[in-house]
């Protein structure tokens, strides 16, 4: 397997994951993928075993390839997410504390907003934002907020 093919897949667009022991695309651009993603995809289904392993060990140059730079897979945010996170950049911590539901109460604003920013910073593979509780708490602190 050439070296770039997996950055090559997400400079297109695409999110390489796995799901079990199978290797998943996800195509995350508004617009369909280029017609150059064919190829792509087709040499990566060639080298599926290969992938399989870069994917499970984070182990990205084979043993015949170690003197090539490693490459890496990142995963992205949702279009629907990455607008919130954009939104929320943008906010100031309010100066009170509030409800952001009627059972949670936030008592220090600028510290929540603080680790709101370090959960972005982990992107979507952090632990929050894996299982949805970070987009969860965006959305209702936009509602709050709006």
């Amino acid at each position: 397997m050439r070296s770039g093919l997996l950055s090559d897949l997400t400079a297109v667009g695409y999110e390489i994951f796995l799901e079990g022991d199978q290797v998943k695309l996800r195509y995350r651009k508004p617009d369909d993928p280029p017609d150059t993603a064919r190829r792509l995809i087709a040499e990566l289904r060639k080298y599926r075993t290969e992938v399989e392993k870069i994917l499970k060990t984070g182990d990205t140059a084979s043993p015949a390839h170690k003197s090539q730079p490693r490459v890496a897979v990142k995963t992205a945010w949702t279009p629907e997410v990455e607008s919130l996170v954009e939104w929320f950049i943008l906010q100031e911590a309010p100066s009170e504390p509030f409800h952001l539901q009627p059972h949670l109460r936030v008592v220090d604003p600028c510290k929540f907003f603080s680790s709101l920013r370090q959960d972005i910073g982990k992107g979507p593979a952090g632990a929050r934002a894996k299982y949805g509780a970070l987009q969860d708490d965006l959305r209702k602190l936009k509602i709050f907020l709006n």
